[in-house]
């Protein structure tokens, strides 16, 4: 039996909820914000930076051959925000390299298996793909992009 996307997603974002930032991200050691919900970044308080969006943007669904059954891939694009200031002397892409190590130390592979199945819900769920950065070293507010890539068996 199939679990639900529902169910995956859940799973997914209670297990990035328990990210830990090597260093602190404006006083935070985890997410100030963690929602499914994406929001502008115009929309999201400095105070509440930094902040991870959990974004379901497409899936693939593929099989093997006709008596296979399919096997479906969630495409997730994780979205941080952190809030870099305009302090001249600091370096934004700081707070972006501590998430995404955080992030990618949350997702790491359970070493008995050598995957990360989200509690046995899903066949793999892993960072995959190409990293979108801007640290806000002009605006101040800084971004990235990570795609996960979750394989349901």
């Amino acid at each position: 039996m199939t679990n639900t996307r529902e169910a995956i997603m859940a799973a997914l974002c209670a297990c990035l909820a328990k990210a830990q930032f090597a260093t602190p991200i404006n006083g935070c050691d985890t997410w100030a914000m963690l929602s499914r919900r994406v929001k502008l970044w115009s929309d999201v308080a400095a105070a509440d930076q930094p902040a991870l969006f959990v974004g379901e943007h497409g899936e693939n669904v593929a099989y093997a051959g006709d008596s296979f059954p399919s096997k479906t891939t969630l495409n997730v694009d994780l979205l941080i925000y952190t809030s870099a200031g305009r302090d001249p002397d600091s370096t934004p892409a700081r707070d972006l390299n501590v998430a995404i190590e955080a992030l990618i130390a949350t997702l790491a592979p359970d070493p008995k298996i050598g995957r990360q199945t989200l509690g046995g819900l899903v066949q793999s769920c892993r960072v995959e793909g190409r990293v979108i950065k801007d640290p806000g070293d002009l605006d101040g507010q800084g971004f990235a992009l990570v795609p996960v890539k979750i394989l349901i068996p």
